[in-house]
């Protein structure tokens, strides 16, 4: 008979369990709670008396929101030290600080599960270690999610209210105006500004030449674009009137701002400030930007490809041009002599059978092609900041102020400190930690993060995608940014998130 030998399974509790704290506080609030050194001397306290646990570091969010992981930055400093295993173990006061988006919080939890990371939450009492501990932390996520999307839906409301009955009070300040007490008042330097582009636009003369103008004037710092000048001349705000909720927060989480293109009520609300700009020469440049005063007395059709398409050998836009029968686009230099560019229109239908070539492309295969994008862009972002000298003398500058914290609260738990001289240091500690951190905030790229949620945004539309045979606008307006023209039979169509999918014409 085969002889059998037990091996004892290991005993790990003679092991010292590298533990670390996460917590979002406010460096605005006066509670001492929420200070950073108070977070430290909690937890410092709490494992002091430990034999088997080290406290290994404190990574807290100022004033940020728990509705989404991708902007704390400090949460994906933890992360990254996970996967990089400095962590054993993490705790945390509730679910609710660690992130109020269920998926977030699963997504995390499980990842860290899989690097041997176990979380625990005090308030809720949940060890990710136990293996019946999944089911419990969705609910309690869940939980988190309701409240803040309860208390996001109850501002809304108290929003709505005031728009409907006139007493909402915008804190965005156009161009031409101050923001005093609660009220836009005429800042009078800048109204002649307002009002030279007026004049400019309805005697005739262009958005773009206007911005040059502007630009050679050195008005201001920033530089005039063609877009600047087209939000000057639509904005009613010019001529005393609020056109409120142009923009809006959506229903879900992560909660994001954007543009209202008719899915919510809009409030019109006139006189509520004092004009810059007759109404006349208000309503006469909303005409010519429309197109009504033109000769032929139409409107332009509006479609999804205006200012999208790009000619990519003169780098000229294209124009629409309705032909018999059909739709075309050409490029504005070609349309005027062939000599300036060899270009040649393509028809409208040709470019919406390529988006649905790439579509249905995107619906089979993105998943695999976007989510290693993803995080090929999110390590690359890494290296790239860890390279950035002024970065990393800011996050030195943290680690050190976090060291002396850390240092000062050990001494003090063993009371080889005065306590006066320990909390007149942790205040001073605490003051230069806030500074460092919001010139760290400063200098993060916030475009990475916009690219991520821009990708992250991307895998989630083509999760529920479906195939299409039929051009989609609201699809197409969705993900496309541009489409370069780079000959007659090929196109680039760059889509959110900086990618880029080079389609054949079939004509």
């Amino acid at each position: 008979m085969a002889e059998i030998t037990i091996i004892p399974a290991k005993n790990r509790s003679d092991e010292v369990v590298r533990t670390a704290a996460y917590a979002r506080v406010s460096s605005s609030s006066e509670d001492q709670l929420n200070s950073f050194a108070a977070q430290i001397r909690y937890y410092t306290e709490l494992l002091q008396n430990s034999t088997d646990a080290v406290f290994v570091d404190m990574y807290a969010d100022e004033g940020i929101s728990g509705t989404s992981a991708a902007k704390r930055t400090e949460f994906q400093r933890m992360m990254n030290d996970c996967r990089k295993g400095k962590i054993d173990r993490i705790l945390a006061k509730s679910i609710s600080r660690f992130a109020r988006n269920t998926k977030d919080s699963l997504e995390a939890v499980r990842e860290l599960k899989t690097l041997g990371i176990s979380v625990y939450f005090e308030k809720e009492n949940i060890d990710t270690g136990e293996i019946s501990s999944e089911m419990m932390l969705a609910i309690y996520s869940q939980f988190a999610q309701e409240e803040s999307m309860s208390i996001s839906r109850n501002c809304r409301m108290g929003v709505h209210k005031r728009m409907m009955d006139g007493t909402y009070k915008t804190a965005s300040t156009p161009f031409g105006y101050d923001y005093v007490n609660g009220e836009l008042k005429i800042n009078p330097e800048k109204a002649e500004i307002v009002k030279q582009i007026f004049s400019w636009y309805v005697s005739g003369i262009g958005l773009n030449e206007i911005a040059v103008r502007l630009n050679s004037l050195g008005v201001r710092k920033e530089v005039w674009r063609h877009g600047t000048i087209r939000c000057i001349l639509t904005n009613e705000r010019y001529i005393g009137d609020s056109l409120l909720q142009k923009r809006f927060t959506t229903d879900t989480l992560p909660f994001k701002a954007v543009r209202n293109r008719g899915e919510k009520e809009q409030y019109y609300v006139k006189g509520t400030h004092e004009p810059i700009i007759e109404k006349a020469v208000f309503d006469n440049a909303q005409r010519m930007l429309s197109g009504k005063d033109k000769p032929s007395g139409l409107a332009k059709e509006r479609s999804p490809f205006s200012r999208k398409i790009i000619c990519g050998n003169c780098g000229t836009a294209f124009r629409r041009k309705p032909r018999k029968g059909c739709v075309c686009w050409v490029c504005r230099k070609h349309d005027e002599s062939a000599d300036n560019c060899n270009i040649r229109q393509i028809r409208e239908t040709e470019f919406q059978a390529a988006f649905i070539k790439l579509w249905n492309k995107l619906q089979a295969h993105g998943k695999a092609i976007l989510a290693p994008m993803l995080r090929q862009f999110e390590t690359l972002s890494e290296k790239e900041k860890s390279g950035n000298t002024q970065l990393a003398e800011l996050c030195k500058e943290i680690s050190d102020i976090k060291q002396q914290t850390y240092l000062l609260t050990m001494l003090n738990s063993q009371g080889t400190l005065d306590g006066a001289y320990f909390k007149e240091r942790t205040q001073e500690l605490d003051r230069k930690l806030i500074t460092a951190q919001k010139q760290l905030h400063a200098n993060l790229d916030d475009k990475d993060s916009e690219r991520f949620d821009e990708l992250r945004k991307l895998i989630g539309i083509f999760e529920r995608a479906e195939q299409i045979t039929d051009f989609d606008e609201i699809k197409f307006g969705q993900i496309v940014d541009k489409i370069t023209v780079l000959s007659e039979t090929e196109i680039r169509i760059d889509i959110i998130g900086g990618i880029g999918f080079t389609e054949r014409i079939v004509r």
